[in-house]
């Protein structure tokens, strides 16, 4: 994909955005739980994808007003709603390589919010603010309620963005 010029809108965005698979695997139950115990107001959680958990977690959490359960989408789509959003994030229990969902946001200037495991930590910046203790979902929390300094969302967006064209 060529979005290596974009240009930054100002960070107005009131959502977080998870693509991918829903399954146990993918830790989506706990993103949401850490989602709904932070501190982010008026802040929604789009959740794009389908999988084997998908109707139970629709059940649960699909009346909640600021989830919401997009389904499959086709990648553009998916690629407008991050570079609208305020972050991408994964709750994965996996040893992730390099997530795509990571690296299309980081192509737009986003930060992501991901877990310190397999090999994710390579393609950011050194000390990056957003990445939390594997299982450890208090600091999940905690990394989702340092999106509300949309300074440092900002800033840790850019960085990751350079870092990547840098690497890659």
């Amino acid at each position: 994909i060529e979005i290596t010029n974009e240009k930054r809108v100002p960070n107005t965005a009131n959502y977080l955005v998870y693509a991918g698979r829903i399954s146990e695997e993918k830790g989506l139950e706990e993103l949401i739980n850490s989602f709904l115990e932070s501190n982010l107001v008026n802040t929604k959680l789009k959740i794009v994808g389908e999988g084997p958990k998908s109707k139970n977690l629709i059940d649960k959490y699909g009346l909640i007003k600021n989830i919401e359960f997009i389904g499959k989408l086709e990648n553009k789509k998916v690629l407008d709603l991050i570079r609208g959003s305020l972050a991408v994030v994964t709750g994965t229990k996996l040893f992730e390589g390099q997530p795509t969902l990571l690296y299309e946001a980081s192509l737009l200037k986003k930060p992501s919010i991901f877990p310190d495991s397999g090999g994710i930590k390579e393609f950011f910046p050194e000390n990056y603010k957003y990445m939390y203790q594997q299982f450890n979902y208090q600091d999940l929390e905690n990394k989702i309620n340092l999106l509300g300094d949309k300074k440092l969302a900002l800033s840790e967006g850019i960085r990751s963005n350079k870092y990547t064209l840098n690497y890659l």
